[in-house]
């Protein structure tokens, strides 16, 4: 059975740097036989501490698309020293039971430090039982290293992302053998 890696952008531009990076990033992870999907966090609400059943669906989709997902890949734009609020927003709708024991991975992508958004990410997904076992991907100075096209114009940022997908398939493969930690 495939794989299957769950694509977040944590920018909601379609054709942003992050968006690009995501979609080269899945099809590297499909390239190594991963079934992949995207979801689009823009269309969840914000977290107000109403009861669950009075959000709308897409905070069930949102759940039941990251509970069905073997793994994680995360692009993830800085912006002011951060991870953008929608990406926290979205992660806050999940818990151990829709993350724990799962593999991510993430690639971080911005016109200035790229650092941030990762770190924060990354401290999040941790809290909720995610296994950051692969290295990050950071890119800053994105017009410089990712560029306008659809592939990165700095060939090491491609070889970076085709070796976490190559770790990202491995440990998601072990998961399923029960080979990985659980929350």
């Amino acid at each position: 059975m495939a794989v299957r890696i769950l694509g977040i952008n944590g920018s909601i531009r379609h054709g942003s740097s992050a968006d690009r990076a995501l979609k080269f990033a899945l099809r590297a992870l499909e390239a190594r036989g991963a079934q992949c999907e995207i979801f689009e966090i823009g269309s969840l609400p914000t977290l107000d501490g109403r009861q669950d059943d009075q959000y709308p669906a897409t905070v069930g989709a949102w759940r039941a698309a990251c509970e069905a997902a073997d793994g994680f890949v995360f692009s993830v734009p800085s912006y002011h020293g951060a991870a953008p609020g929608g990406l926290k927003n979205a992660l806050d709708f999940i818990d151990v039971p829709h993350a724990g024991g799962k593999p991510f991975a993430l690639i971080g992508i911005a016109g200035g430090d790229a650092e941030p958004g990762v770190t924060d990410t990354s401290r999040v997904m941790r809290h909720i039982g995610g296994i950051a076992a692969v290295m990050d991907v950071v890119i800053s100075r994105a017009g410089e290293h990712w560029g306008p096209g659809e592939e990165p114009a700095n060939k090491s940022v491609a070889i970076a992302i085709d070796k976490v997908a190559d770790d990202l398939v491995t440990l998601c493969s072990l998961r399923a053998e029960d080979k990985l930690p659980q929350p």
